[in-house]
């Protein structure tokens, strides 16, 4: 439904946690979490790994926060409207860039954040080639 109506390959965006073993992510459900990198690599038949200049301690302080179903909602009908102390996925890595202003966090999506983003020229030692992953 996100890659629908956000026109996006890509349906969802956590950050690679700098041990190279957890993602942080918002998670439908769950809200801001840590997730160990197998698991979030089982949920998804594609991932890829992008970089993006950013604070990941910005988004290591929200672990623990609700997830943002007023702000998914306004991103799916367009109203944009979303709790500030509540986070889905793109509104979380967003936030933790390094250019893109706090204000402006719930508008973007996967796919924005794709675009903004570059290939990664990191080397992982990786089972799997995060930033972003198609359900």
């Amino acid at each position: 439904m996100i890659r629908w109506r956000t026109g996006s390959k890509w349906s969802h965006v956590a950050i690679l946690d700098t041990d190279d073993a957890h993602v942080i992510e918002a998670k439908g459900g769950f809200g801001v979490l840590r997730s160990h990198l197998s698991e979030f690599e089982a949920r998804y038949r594609e991932i890829e790994y992008r970089e993006i200049d950013g604070d990941i301690g910005r988004a290591v302080q929200l672990i623990g926060k609700p997830f943002d179903n007023v702000g998914i909602k306004g991103v799916f009908f367009r109203s944009f409207k979303h709790c500030p102390d509540s986070w889905f996925c793109s509104e979380l890595v967003a936030y933790s860039t390094s250019f893109i202003p706090d204000e402006f966090a719930q508008y973007q999506t996967p796919e924005t954040l794709y675009r903004l983003s570059r290939q990664c020229t990191k080397t992982l030692q990786l089972s799997a080639p995060v930033t972003t992953a198609v359900e």
